[in-house]
């Protein structure tokens, strides 16, 4: 459980890395307008001016190389981005001076995507002495011929430090923004892992009421949790994905909580009056969960619901084939399997071999194909897991 807070920020991370190379993207589709419209007559900038746009093109394409082709979603690769642009503003100021001036700050701008201080912060400290380097290449250049931008002093005085005044009060205001979206976004991180913890010591105390009505169970609910954490994880879910669906695999039972024990102890065969009872345990556990608040009590509603379903139609409720909740298709196999190998008051257990053999024989029957082979490929980890939590009563 824990981490996901964790997770959902380096996935918004990544979400602005890709953001950054789209910006950039379309960065270089103005600077190509530029271009077109200097070949025009438009602008009137020298053709010299071509070599550093296109170097410039190049640098604001590296992020879509780093980012969406290559996926390179490191820290390390966010600072060398930021270096880069940082360097492509001073090129562009350097030989283009004041006609991009705006230029200066798009690096401090665009670094605000990430709503991280040590970000803003880094791109504007690199940023200046950048900035003053440019003006002084500009200078060389002599790219401004005006007064009093022609001599040293002038540049320093009317050039350098009106731009590192303007630039620090925009620096300012992107640092302390960040800095507030940042604090935001460590609290509501705060509270979705409080909502996680929450969640999963409710789950965990149904849990063991189920377990404490039907004693012989013992280990039940925790081996099915960790049956479908397996089969989870073979589907290619998210971590998060599978935490919710195997923690709520848990409560698949808590509907019979409102069925009567001697119902659910009878050592013999039940009868059909009884076993209609028994079969209102999926709507009672539904009801019971779909009221509390959270994904992770939906899911077990939905589990609780569905798990008694059958692939052909022919279960509790009649729902058939993809009808059926994709998480309690898991759930399924994984109670029925377990169900097999477990003591009960009317059975003695089977062979876990045994076991295997008539779930493979309902493939497509009782239970989803697809999940029946992904329980196949991975029958050696349900064995470990039932020797791992073996029932009290072994």
């Amino acid at each position: 459980m824990q981490g996901f807070s964790k997770l959902l920020i380096q996935d918004y991370q990544k979400k602005a890395n890709l953001t950054m190379a789209l910006i950039c993207r379309i960065m270089t589709a103005l600077m190509a307008v530029t271009i077109v419209l200097n070949l025009f007559g438009v602008f009137k900038i020298g053709n010299d001016i071509y070599p550093t746009i296109i170097v410039s093109i190049v640098i604001l394409l590296v992020p879509t190389l780093l980012y969406n082709v290559l996926h390179l979603n490191y820290l390390y690769v966010r600072y060398l981005v930021l270096t880069l642009i940082v360097l492509m503003s001073g090129i562009l100021y350097s030989i283009l001076s004041y006609h991009v001036i705006i230029m200066l700050v798009f690096p401090v701008v665009i670094s605000c995507l990430y709503c991280d201080t040590k970000s803003v912060m880094y791109a504007s400290v690199l940023s200046i002495p950048v900035m003053i380097v440019s003006h002084l290449i500009a200078f060389q250049l002599k790219i401004v011929p005006d007064e009093p931008l022609v001599t040293l002093k002038g540049v320093w005085l009317y050039g350098i430090l009106p731009r590192v005044i303007e630039f620090a009060a925009v620096a300012i205001i992107c640092i302390t923004t960040a800095r507030k979206i940042q604090k935001l976004i460590n609290r509501l991180a705060e509270k979705n892992d409080e909502l996680y913890q929450e969640q999963e010591t409710l789950v965990t105390s149904l849990a063991e009421m189920i377990e404490a009505q039907s004693q012989e169970t013992g280990k039940h609910v925790k081996r099915v949790s960790e049956y479908t954490r397996i089969l989870c994880e073979a589907l290619g879910m998210s971590d998060e994905e599978v935490w919710e669906v195997s923690s709520a695999a848990a409560l698949h039972d808590v509907g019979k909580i409102m069925v009567p024990q001697d119902i659910i102890n009878k050592p013999g065969k039940l009868t059909d009056e009884e076993f209609a009872v028994i079969k209102t345990h999926v709507q009672y556990g539904k009801k019971l969960l779909e009221k509390c608040q959270g994904e992770l009590m939906q899911i077990s509603a939905d589990i609780a619901y569905h798990h008694h379903e059958r692939y052909d139609g022919t279960g509790y409720m009649g729902v058939k084939g993809e009808d059926i909740n994709l998480y309690a298709r898991c759930v399924s196999v994984a109670d029925v399997f377990d169900a097999l190998v477990s003591r009960r008051p009317y059975k003695k257990a089977w062979a876990p071999e045994d076991a295997r053999a008539e779930i493979l024989s309902q493939r497509g029957r009782q239970f989803d194909p697809h999940i029946v082979d992904l329980f196949e490929a991975n029958y050696d980890k349900f064995l470990t897991i039932l020797e791992k939590y073996p029932d009290d009563c072994y």
